[in-house]
């Protein structure tokens, strides 16, 4: 899964990043994928997301 790319939501628009971890949740044991930006924002570089509740995208790798 790392190294994937992937579209996330930031501040409610789209952002292309790469995963650079898989994990789980402690407690509920849900997906996590912590995304790099390709594009930071001003104050974010990085976001966590679950890709099974968030808007998730991954890119083909066609």
């Amino acid at each position: 899964m790392d190294g994937r790319r992937v579209w996330v939501p930031v501040e409610d628009e789209p952002r292309l990043g790469t995963v650079v971890e898989y994990t789980y949740a402690p407690k509920t044991g849900a997906p996590l994928l912590a995304v790099e930006l390709d594009e930071p924002t001003e104050d974010t570089e990085r976001v966590v997301v679950n890709p099974e509740t968030d808007d998730v995208l991954f890119e083909s790798t066609l």
